[in-house]
C-alpha cells in the first residue's frame, strides 16, 4: 500500500490542505507550531477513521477529538488517496464529527468499496494490511514520543500476532477465543459463591429451594390425605344416617299400610254386614252407649307422647339469625402478597449471609498517590539498596581501552565537572521546591552524574591508576542514583520514603478493594430488599391492607395483621355456609313440632271424650286413664247384657270411626296409596338395616333420627369445606418433584458446560502456546538483524516476549538486560525497531504495510539519529516511510542521502495564527 496524497478540509488547525507522498521515504520538515503532528494524525484518520458504535469513547478516543477537532469550524473532514499493491487506485474520505458520510471508492470503476474494509461501523483501510485501526496506530503509526506505546496495547496485538503465526491465516485467534470463553463462562456459568448471580450458583439455589419445596409439599400432601379421609369417614357416617334413617321411615311406613289394610279389610266386612243403615233394635240408652264407644275409641286410637327435640324451632331460628354473611375480601393469602413476602424472605437472608462473610476492614490509605502497584514496590526496592563505599579498586569495574591521551583528559576535567555538576544539583534542587517535580528531578540527576564523574576522574588521579585504563562506572553508582530517584519520587507523590510502607501499600489497596467490593454488593442487596419490601406493601394495600415502608418491624405488623383478616374471614365464610343446612333442620323441625301439636291436640280431646263419657255414666273417673278403664268396665257389662245389639251398635261404632266420614272406596284408596308408599320406601332403603328392624317401633324413633342425619350431613361439609379451603393453598406434589428434576438437570447441564468450557481452555491454551513459540523467534531475528545497525554495536542479540512484547537485549559479553530499565532513548530504539518488525510480520500476505513516524529521533544522539535513518531509507526500499521531524540534522540528512525520485523532502511553512 502507497498513500499518494492527504487533503485536511477541516482537521485541527488545518484548513483546505493537502500533502503528497512519495513510493519510498518522505521526510516532512517543520518548525513547531506548522502542523507536523496535526498533519501526522489526519494521515492516520484519512486511512483509518474513528470507530462508530454505542458506548462512551475510549480515553485515546477522546483525547484525539480534543486535540484534532478543527478550532474554529463545525465540519471535521479529511480524505486520502491510496493505491493498493494489486494497483488499485482508492480514496477514502471520513466525516470525523458525523461519522455517517464516510467511504471507500474505487477510482478507476467508481464503485463504494467500503464494505471490504468496513470495522467497528466505519471503513477502516488498515484492513487491506490485515489489521484495524487499533493494530496500525500502535505498530506502523508512531505519535510524537509514543514509541514506547506497543508495549500497552500488547494485549491488542495478541490476536492479530496470533493470527499471522496461524496457518489459516484467518481472523479468528486463541487469545480471542479464549477471552470470548472466559466471557461466556462468567456470563453463562460464573461461580460458585454466595453472592454470586451467574447460572451456576443459581441452579444451586433453584436445587436448594426445589428440593424444600419438594419436602414442604410432601408433608402437606400427607396432611390432606389425613383430610380426605376424615371427610370421608364423616360422609360414610352422614350416608349411614340417611341409610337407617330411610329405613325406619320404610319400617314405619310398612306398619302404617299394614294397619290401613287391615282397617279397610275391617271395615269392607263391616259394611257388608251393616252397610249405611244403623242397627234398628238399640236400647234405650243407645246414644250413651254411642258415646262410650266413642270415646274409648277415641282413646284407643290416640297418638302417642311425643319424643323431646334436641332444639327447637325458636332456638334454631335465633341460631339461623346469629349467622354471619359471607365476607368480602381474601379467605387466603393472595398471590402477589405470597410472592412479594417470599422475596422480602430472600433478600433478609441473603443479606444475613452476606453480613457473615464481611472482610477486613482495612486501615485509610492514600487514595489520590498517583502510582501503580509495581511502581510502588520498585520504589521499595530501590529504597532498600544502600549506596557502596567508593573503592575504586574493588567496587568498581573495569575496562581497559587503548588510549594514550586518556588519563591528562581525565585529570584536567575532575574539577571542571565537580564545579559544573554541583551547580547543576543546586539548581534542580531549586526547581523542585518552587513545583517543577519533572524538570527538577532531570535536572538534578544531571548534576548528580556529574559530581560522580568528577569524583571518579579524581580518585583515579590520587590512586596513580594506570593512563591505558578507563574506568567504566558499575551498577552501584545506579543504585545510588535510582535512591535519589526514589526519594525525589516519593516526595514528587506526597509520601513517606519508606520502603516497608510502599510494600504494603499495594496490599492495603487490595483489602480496601475488596472491602469496597463488599459494602458496594451489601448497598445492591439493601436496594433490592427495599425493591421487595416496596413491593409487599403495595400488594397489602391493593389487598385492602395500608402499609408503609416505614421500618420491616411495621410492615411485618401489616402482614400479620393481613393474615389474621384472612384467617378471620375464612372463619366467618366457614360459618356462613350452615345457612343452608340450618335452613332445612329448621324446617324438619317445624314439621315435627306441627305433628307434635296436632297429636296433642288429638290426646286432649280422646282425654275429654272419656272423662265427659265417664261422667255421662256416672263413673268416678279422677284422671283419663280412670275414666277409660271405668268406661271398659261398663261397656263389658253392658255388653253381656246387650250382648248382640252392642256387639252391633259397637261394629257400627267401629264401622262409622274407620270410616272418619268417608266411603269405603276412599278408606280402601288410602290403603292402598299407604302400600304403595311403603312400597317405594321400602325400595330405596336399605335392605339389612329395614330385614333387622322392628316396625312396630320404628315410628317411635323417626324424630329422633330425622334430627341426626342433618346434624351429621353438617359435620361432614364443614369438613367438606377445610378440605376445599387447604386445597387451594395446597402445593403439587407432582409439580414440586418436576421443578426439583428441572433444577437438577439445569445445575448438570451448567456442570457439564463449565467442564467443556474448562476442557476447551485447556486446549486453547495449548495451542496459544505453541503460537507463542512459533512468534517469538521471528519478532526476534527481525530485530536483531537491524538492532547492532542503530546501537553502533552495543546490543548485538535480543528476545521478544509474545505475550506482553518484552524485549531484552545484551551486548557482546551477553549481560541481559530489559529494554526499558535501558535509557529512554534506547528504549525508543529498540522499540521503533519492534513496531517495524510487528508491521512486517502482521501484514505478511497482506499489502505493505507504511510507517507513519512522527519525531521518532528527538531522544537519540547524533551518530544513532545517522544509523535510525540510514535504517529507514533501507526499509523504504520495500515499503513507504514518512517521517515528521523538526531536527536540523534530519533535514541535513535527508537533503544528502533522498536524491531518488522515489523519495522526497516536504518543508511545512508556520501555520498563521487568527
Amino acid at each position: 500500500m502507497r498513500i499518494r496524497s492527504v487533503t485536511a478540509q477541516a482537521f485541527g488547525p488545518l484548513r483546505g490542505e493537502t500533502l503528497e507522498f512519495a513510493d519510498g521515504l518522505t521526510v516532512v520538515v517543520g518548525n513547531n507550531e506548522s502542523g507536523k503532528s496535526s498533519w501526522h494524525a489526519a494521515m492516520f484518520a484519512a486511512l483509518c477513521g474513528r470507530r462508530r458504535g454505542r458506548g462512551r469513547p475510549s480515553e485515546d478516543e477522546q483525547r484525539f477529538v480534543e486535540r484534532h477537532k478543527p478550532w474554529d469550524y463545525e465540519d471535521w473532514v479529511v480524505s486520502a488517496r491510496i493505491s493498493l499493491d494489486n494497483g488499485r487506485r482508492i480514496e477514502l474520505r471520513h466525516d470525523l464529527a458525523g461519522r455517517v458520510d464516510c467511504q471507500a471508492r474505487d477510482l478507476d470503476i467508481g464503485q463504494d468499496v467500503s464494505s471490504e474494509v468496513m470495522h467497528e461501523g466505519s471503513p477502516d483501510g488498515s484492513r487491506w494490511l490485515g489489521l484495524d485501526r487499533s493494530a496500525f496506530v500502535s505498530t506502523a503509526c508512531v505519535e510524537q514520543a509514543q514509541l514506547l506505546r506497543v508495549r500497552g496495547d500488547a494485549n491488542c496485538l495478541q490476536r492479530h500476532l496470533q493470527r499471522a503465526a496461524a496457518t489459516a491465516a484467518t481472523d479468528t485467534t486463541t487469545a480471542a477465543a479464549l477471552e470470548r470463553i472466559d466471557a461466556f463462562q462468567r456470563e453463562q456459568v460464573g461461580t460458585d459463591r454466595v453472592n454470586s448471580t451467574k447460572p451456576l450458583r443459581r441452579a444451586i439455589q433453584a436445587v436448594d429451594q426445589a428440593e424444600c419445596a419438594l419436602e414442604l409439599a410432601r408433608r402437606d400432601h400427607v396432611a390432606y390425605l389425613a383430610r380426605i379421609q376424615r371427610v370421608d369417614e364423616l360422609r360414610q357416617v352422614a350416608a349411614a344416617a340417611d341409610a337407617k334413617l330411610h329405613a325406619y321411615e320404610a319400617a314405619a311406613a310398612a306398619a302404617s299400610a299394614r294397619l290401613r289394610t287391615d282397617q279397610a279389610a275391617r271395615a269392607r266386612e263391616l259394611y257388608a254386614v251393616y252397610g249405611d243403615t244403623m242397627p234398628v233394635l238399640i236400647p234405650d240408652d243407645d246414644e250413651l252407649a254411642r258415646q262410650v264407644m266413642g270415646a274409648l275409641a277415641a282413646w284407643q286410637a290416640m297418638p302417642p307422647e311425643p319424643v323431646a327435640l334436641s332444639q327447637t324451632s325458636q332456638q334454631l331460628r335465633e341460631e339461623l339469625s346469629a349467622l354471619p354473611i359471607l365476607p368480602e375480601g381474601d379467605v387466603e393469602e393472595h398471590p402477589t402478597v405470597r410472592r412479594a413476602l417470599d422475596r422480602v424472605h430472600r433478600g433478609q437472608a441473603q443479606l444475613e449471609l452476606h453480613d457473615r462473610d464481611r472482610p477486613f476492614d482495612p486501615a485509610p490509605i492514600v487514595s489520590n498517590v498517583a502510582a501503580t502497584d509495581d511502581e510502588l514496590l520498585d520504589l521499595a526496592r530501590a529504597l532498600e539498596k544502600s549506596s557502596p563505599d567508593p573503592d575504586p579498586r574493588g567496587a568498581h569495574a573495569r575496562r581497559t581501552v587503548a588510549s594514550g591521551t586518556a588519563e591528562p583528559s581525565r585529570r584536567g576535567m575532575a574539577t571542571p565537572l565537580l564545579v559544573v555538576g554541583s551547580l547543576i544539583a543546586a539548581i534542580g534542587a531549586l526547581i523542585l521546591l518552587l513545583g517543577g517535580t519533572r524538570i527538577g528531578i532531570a535536572v538534578f540527576i544531571l548534576g548528580a552524574a556529574l559530581l560522580i564523574g568528577g569524583t571518579f576522574a579524581g580518585t583515579f588521579r590520587r590512586n596513580g591508576v594506570d593512563s591505558g585504563d578507563r574506568v567504566v562506572p558499575s551498577e552501584d553508582s545506579n543504585a545510588t542514583l535510582r535512591r535519589e530517584w526514589a526519594v525525589a519520587r516519593c516526595r514528587e507523590l506526597d509520601i513517606a520514603a519508606n520502603p516497608a510502607l510502599l510494600r504494603e501499600m499495594p496490599k492495603k489497596r487490595a483489602q480496601a478493594e475488596l472491602y469496597q467490593r463488599w459494602v458496594n454488593r451489601r448497598s445492591d442487596l439493601n436496594r433490592e430488599l427495599t425493591a421487595a419490601a416496596d413491593e409487599l406493601a403495595k400488594a397489602l394495600s391493593e389487598r385492602g391492607q395500608p402499609a408503609e415502608r416505614i421500618d420491616m418491624s411495621r410492615l411485618d405488623a401489616a402482614v400479620v395483621r393481613y393474615q389474621d383478616d384472612c384467617r378471620a374471614r375464612a372463619a366467618q365464610a366457614l360459618e356462613a355456609r350452615r345457612r343452608d343446612d340450618l335452613t332445612a333442620r329448621l324446617d324438619a323441625c317445624q314439621a315435627a313440632e306441627t305433628r307434635a301439636s296436632r297429636d296433642t291436640q288429638e290426646r286432649d280431646r280422646a282425654r275429654q271424650r272419656v272423662i265427659a263419657a265417664a261422667r255421662a255414666c256416672s263413673l268416678p273417673a279422677q284422671t283419663p286413664s280412670q275414666a277409660a278403664d271405668a268406661l271398659q268396665e261398663w261397656s263389658a257389662q253392658r255388653m253381656k247384657q246387650f250382648a248382640a245389639p252392642a256387639r252391633a251398635q259397637q261394629e257400627w261404632a267401629e264401622l262409622r270411626a274407620l270410616l272418619e266420614g268417608g266411603s269405603i272406596a276412599e278408606l280402601t284408596q288410602s290403603a292402598r296409596s299407604a302400600s304403595e308408599k311403603a312400597a317405594q320406601l321400602a325400595a330405596v332403603a336399605d335392605q339389612e338395616i329395614l330385614m333387622a328392624l322392628d316396625e312396630t317401633t320404628a315410628a317411635a324413633r323417626l324424630p329422633e333420627l330425622r334430627l341426626a342425619a342433618p346434624e351429621a350431613h353438617i359435620q361432614a361439609a364443614a369438613a367438606e369445606g377445610e378440605l376445599h379451603a387447604l386445597t387451594a393453598t395446597i402445593r403439587s406434589v407432582a409439580d414440586a418433584e418436576e421443578t426439583a428434576e428441572a433444577a437438577a438437570a439445569e445445575l448438570a447441564r451448567v456442570r457439564e458446560l463449565e467442564q467443556t468450557l474448562n476442557l476447551t481452555r485447556d486446549f486453547l491454551r495449548a495451542a496459544e502456546g505453541r503460537v507463542h513459540r512459533e512468534v517469538a523467534p521471528v519478532l526476534a531475528q527481525t530485530v536483531k538483524r537491524w538492532l547492532p545497525t542503530v546501537t553502533g554495536g552495543r546490543y548485538v542479540d535480543v528476545t521478544v516476549n509474545p505475550t506482553d512484547l518484552e524485549v531484552r537485549v545484551c551486548g557482546p559479553t551477553r549481560p541481559w538486560r530489559s529494554a526499558d530499565l535501558l535509557s529512554y532513548g534506547t528504549a525508543e530504539q529498540i522499540y521503533l525497531l519492534l513496531r517495524a518488525a510487528l508491521a512486517d510480520h502482521l501484514t505478511r500476505g497482506h499489502d505493505t504495510c507504511p510507517l507513519l513516524l512522527d519525531d521518532v529521533t528527538v531522544h537519540a544522539d547524533a551518530d544513532r539519529t545517522r544509523n535510525i535513518l540510514d535504517l529507514l531509507l533501507d526499509l523504504s526500499a520495500e515499503r513507504q516511510i514518512v517521517v515528521f521531524t523538526q531536527e536540523e540534522q534530519v533535514e541535513v540528512w535527508a537533503r544528502q542521502r533522498l536524491t531518488s525520485p522515489r523519495h522526497a523532502i516536504v518543508r511545512l511553512p508556520p501555520i498563521g495564527v487568527v
